[in-house]
């Protein structure tokens, strides 16, 4: 029955993953209201579904993060002498408001930098990437005009992620690289 009732909400709020980029999605009126109901659902009386069953139901239609009225979700990372925080701030009622912020502080708290991306920058930025991979792939297959112009659009791709992959490049380490780098040092 557990299964069963995860298997139904799932088909209702659909399979997002949970926070695959720094903002929430925002729902039509029907997601809305389907997500309303299942709330009202789990909680009217409020001892409807007992503690177990509560949290299954949130966690396999993640309604921590799907159609809630507002999120803010703040995480923080030492780096060097200061602090970054980043910062998801989401609001329904007021979409202009939605945002991404990174920022830097030193050890006073003093805002060294910050930048703020809107939800439409996030959604762009992600579907560039997307289109990047799909160029790519289809310039191995192109005729020749058009993979001299996929060409260049790739040469452009390709200096792009390597910036990326060099600012990521400690990630890339195997666990044996990084224990020669300690040893070196």
């Amino acid at each position: 029955m557990r299964c069963l009732l995860m298997l139904l909400l799932m088909s209702i709020v659909g399979c997002h993953g949970p926070l695959t980029k720094p903002m929430i999605d925002r729902l039509d009126e029907k997601g809305q209201a389907k997500i309303d109901e299942v709330w009202e659902n789990m909680l009217i009386p409020p001892d409807a579904l007992d503690r177990t069953l509560l949290l299954d139901v949130i966690l396999s239609a993640q309604l921590y993060q799907h159609g809630v009225d507002s999120l803010r979700l703040t995480s923080e990372k030492a780096v060097g002498e200061g602090l970054v925080v980043m910062e998801i701030r989401f609001d329904r009622e007021e979409p202009l408001f939605d945002e991404f912020s990174v920022s830097y502080v030193d050890r006073r708290g003093r805002e060294l930098r910050r930048e703020r991306y809107s939800r439409d920058e996030i959604n762009e930025e992600i579907d560039l990437m997307i289109q990047d991979r799909r160029d790519s792939h289809h310039a191995l297959n192109a005729e020749d005009e058009v993979a001299e112009e996929l060409g260049d659009h790739e040469a452009m791709r390709k200096e792009r992620m390597q910036a990326i992959h060099e600012v990521l490049e400690p990630m890339q380490r195997s666990d044996d690289d990084s224990e020669e780098l300690i040893q070196q040092e």
